[in-house]
């Protein structure tokens, strides 16, 4: 009975310790070109959903920046399009649990130097292809 007491709690213990390592929350960057006139410029990486929603934010995002959310593969179509994405407030977006997506943003940048967009992801799978 003791071995089995003892069996449980490690097992216990190391399936904790094990949840504990998982990173939860992810950056995604994206770099705007210097003198970009408003197109579409992708992460490099991609995401996929842990859960039929994705919770997404950016701080860093402009007011008149244009968002879009686009499956990778096969069927290459805009999941989500979102004009005015607020600012700094987490955003739920409906998806399809295990796809996989590139975030993409159309802003104008019209100084010298590339502006970076970071996205804050969370309860998602990220890959860099």
């Amino acid at each position: 009975m003791k071995r089995l007491i003892v069996f449980i709690l490690t097992l216990v213990c190391v399936l904790g310790l094990f949840g504990c390592s998982t990173q939860k929350e992810y950056a995604v960057r994206i770099v705007v070109p210097a003198r970009n006139q408003v197109e579409f410029v992708y992460s490099e990486e991609e995401i996929s959903p842990c859960k039929s929603k994705l919770d997404i934010k950016s701080i860093d995002m402009s007011e008149d920046a244009e968002f879009v959310l686009m499956t990778v593969g096969e069927k290459q179509e805009n999941v989500y399009e979102c004009t005015n994405f607020p600012k700094g407030e987490p955003m739920l977006i409906d998806v399809e649990k295990g796809a996989w997506y590139k975030i993409g943003i159309a802003m104008e940048n019209p100084t010298d130097e590339d502006i970076v967009v970071v996205f804050h992801i969370v309860n998602a799978k990220v890959r860099v292809k």
